[in-house]
């Protein structure tokens, strides 16, 4: 063999040694590793290196287009030349709901909150303390925000709520990122609740969430099969008249999964996942002779059931308010916004204790009670 072709071998040799340790650097860096969400279907988690990946869907066909797409670093170097960065963990939060704080105060993780948007019907106590001692201010609602303020805090990152739009194009021009929060997108209460595992990524928080996740799901994967076989189905029915309509969740919604799970029988029947209005007639004809009443709404403190029978005098006929099955959770009394969300399991005992007694002996009740 001649020199010159042994020259040749070598340095062809030498420059696909070189190409190969370059791919290995690439796929190192490179590649995208998808993270497993067990419930949750309304945003997807990658990693890839240092990053991550997090993509908050905005319809029900899940496109692309209308997703909102972020890349979360630790460092810097990482953000080079990369859209919609989100540094983190991030120092300067802004919450524009309680159903969003329900997530840091389920991480115990509120010292980087710097603005909510009312303390009203807040229960947290050192939240409430930090909004009075001045640590968190309040910017007000959508349509509305103080934008003096929010400029002087220069957040790292405000969630927002997708369902309401008033007042988020000039927080978006002010170059400040927004995540919508669409747990309520989740049809399912652990699918809700693993939207914990989301916001955890922008505190730092990732192995913690994972570990209360994973317990409250187990609790309620196990209180739920108690109650799979049970022959015996209550029926139940939701809401009450409002504004002249009867908003009821529809029969493939958020609740109705909840009153299943928690073995009985919701009496809407159809395959709606969202609340719509129907009039009294309407109602009146499908939960007449339901047998238990549930009710989430801001009542006066102690509200009894002949109080709350007086707010409308065809609220007697139905069979659970003649036989007293009529389940508040009172937003004035109960933390019911500031935690739900991250206590799927709670709520479903809650339902279990009052449909079917025998299966929790000695149970208490957190967010609702039996109205007296």
């Amino acid at each position: 063999m001649s020199c010159k072709l042994c020259s040749s071998l070598l340095l062809i040799v030498f420059f696909l040694s070189c190409s190969v340790k370059q791919q290995k650097g690439q796929s190192a860096s490179g590649n995208i590793e998808n993270i497993e969400l067990k419930y949750a279907h309304e945003f997807s988690l990658q990693k890839q290196g240092n990053r991550h990946l997090l993509t908050v869907f905005m319809d029900e066909d899940h496109s692309d287009q209308s997703a909102r797409k972020f890349t979360l670093v630790k460092d810097s170097a990482d953000a080079a030349g990369i859209e919609n960065v989100i540094h983190v963990p991030c120092k300067k939060i802004v919450c524009v709901s309680s159903t969003q704080l329900a997530y840091f105060f389920a991480l115990e993780d509120i010292d980087d909150i710097v603005a909510i948007n009312s303390s009203r019907y807040l229960f947290h106590e050192e939240m409430n303390a930090r909004v009075a001692e001045g640590k968190v201010k309040q910017i007000g609602k959508e349509g509305n925000f103080n934008l003096e303020v929010l400029a002087a805090l220069n957040p790292d990152v405000i969630f927002v709520s997708p369902f309401k739009a008033g007042g988020y194009d000039v927080l978006r021009n002010m170059g400040i990122p927004l995540v919508p929060m669409a747990a309520y997108n989740e049809m399912t209460p652990l699918g809700r609740a693993e939207w914990l595992k989301m916001m955890a990524l922008f505190v730092g928080q990732e192995t913690k969430a994972d570990t209360i996740f994973n317990k409250l799901a187990k609790r309620y994967n196990e209180l739920k099969d108690q109650v799979a076989g049970i022959d015996m189905r209550p029926t139940v029915f939701s809401g009450k008249m409002r504004s002249g309509s009867w908003y009821v969740p529809g029969g493939d919604s958020f609740y109705a999964r909840l009153f299943r799970d928690a073995g009985a029988d919701y009496v809407v029947d159809d395959n709606e996942q969202g609340a719509y209005p129907v009039d009294f007639e309407t109602i009146y004809r499908k939960a007449y002779d339901a047998d238990f009443w549930r009710l989430v709404h801001p009542e006066k403190i102690g509200l009894s059931l002949p109080d709350f029978l007086q707010q409308d005098v065809r609220y007697a006929d139905f069979k659970a308010a003649r036989e007293r099955n009529v389940l508040l959770c009172n937003i004035r009394e109960k933390p019911y916004y500031e935690q739900s969300a991250v206590k799927p399991d709670v709520l479903l005992a809650d339902y279990i204790h009052f449909f079917h007694s025998e299966v929790l002996p000695g149970y208490e009740p957190f967010f609702y009670e039996r109205l007296k």
